[in-house]
């Protein structure tokens, strides 16, 4: 099992910094949270990127531009059977601990779906969606980046994920979206 902290490439000196960078945006996006009552805004956004309106998206597509939007459900499809597997293997093979357990500074306010928090999932299959998106429908780019940046935001918010699982979801979703078009010839 490898830990964070732990990693050949990067020193550990570094990694030290990193994580207490991460603790410190951890507390202070909580405190912001907590003045700003922004729980009920976090929840409905982490909700609506649970991955079902991804589907929806895709479905649109294909009603409303046929060619296209097959492309993007296929692509979508397939960069998403790629995401599952890797995804789950990374957060078994770091067992990065949520936010909460780690640090008590803040209350725990929202029950994640699993125990670990590395990657974040929500910024993995949402940015993974946007590039696809962007890709195929430039017009709907900016919106669908701001909606699943939002979407990895509240996951901060909701004191699941820390700040570096949300980058790592952001690149890991991000490339798997990029291997996908490039595997179908997009």
């Amino acid at each position: 099992m490898k830990t964070l902290t732990e990693s050949p490439l990067i020193g550990s000196n570094t990694l030290k910094l990193l994580a207490q960078l991460d603790a410190k945006l951890y507390v202070g996006f909580g405190r912001l949270q907590e003045r700003l009552n922004l729980y009920p805004w976090a929840r409905g956004l982490s909700f609506s990127g649970d991955g079902y309106l991804y589907f929806v998206i895709a479905f649109l597509a294909c009603l409303l531009v046929p060619e296209t939007g097959q492309k993007l459900l296929f692509s979508g499809l397939f960069a998403g059977a790629i995401e599952l597997p890797i995804y789950w293997t990374a957060k078994k093979y770091f067992k990065r601990q949520r936010p909460y357990v780690v640090h008590t500074a803040l209350e725990r306010i929202h029950i994640a779906s699993d125990e670990f928090s590395f990657p974040s999932g929500h910024a993995t299959a949402g940015f993974l969606m946007a590039y696809l998106v962007a890709h195929f429908f430039p017009l709907y780019a900016l919106p669908m980046y701001l909606w699943v940046g939002m979407i990895a935001l509240s996951r901060v918010l909701l004191r699941v994920h820390f700040v570096s699982d949300i980058l790592a979801g952001m690149l890991l979703g991000t490339g798997i979206a990029i291997f996908s078009l490039w595997v179908f010839g997009y």
